[in-house]
């Protein structure tokens, strides 16, 4: 399945059309942790990095030392 947008044009989805197309195409629209590969529940806007770039982190490595697995 290819994860493209609804309609095949990019537009404002509503909070029920999100949750909707995520469900459908998983886990493409879902960021994953690099370091449990679990979705961290951000997205581009408030991904977490540490300083030398690696990244996306969840909360828990993040909290972990970087070093929960």
């Amino acid at each position: 399945m290819n994860n493209t947008w609804p309609g095949r044009y990019r537009h404002a989805l509503s909070q029920d059309e999100h949750l909707a197309w995520n469900a459908q195409n998983y886990p493409g629209t879902r960021q994953l942790c690099i370091k449990c590969e679990e979705p961290t529940g951000r997205c581009e806007d408030d991904s977490i990095y540490v300083n030398n770039g690696d990244g996306p982190l969840c909360i828990n490595c993040l909290k972990g030392g970087y070093n929960c697995l």
